[in-house]
């Protein structure tokens, strides 16, 4: 599936709508796997927004001088590097155990096998 590009951000990045997309088979919107940030905590040092690069989650507020989760459903399923990054833990996900819960609906641990065994039988349709 072609991921549409849906404009630049404020460092001329490339975003790209990854809402309509699935992880492994689940459509991604059934999935509450993005960051939400605690303003409490939030010293607005701009680690999450510029590293988050790849999946443009994260828009800046000028104003406020904050991040914004402007496009939650981008985030990669099981990516929290933002959160791991955050001088003061003001970013979280999902706990682990619900992350493993849509791994085991999803049938991932097969999938991916199966996916494996395709990629080295040189098997040339592997994007199924």
């Amino acid at each position: 599936m072609e991921v549409p590009v849906i404009g630049k951000d404020v460092l001329s990045r490339t975003i790209k709508d990854f809402s309509n997309t699935k992880w492994w088979n689940i459509p991604r919107k059934e999935i509450p796997w993005y960051p939400r940030i605690d303003y409490e905590r939030c010293i607005g040092c701009g680690l999450c927004f510029l590293t988050c690069s790849g999946r443009v989650v994260y828009d800046w507020d000028p104003k406020e001088n904050k991040p914004i989760v402007a496009r939650p459903y981008n985030c990669m399923v099981g990516c929290d590097t933002c959160a791991k990054l955050c001088p003061r833990d003001a970013i979280s996900f999902p706990h682990l155990s619900e992350l493993r819960k849509w791994r085991d609906k999803a049938n991932a641990v097969r999938l991916a096998k199966e996916k494996i065994e395709k990629i080295f039988s040189g098997d040339s349709n592997i994007r199924q």
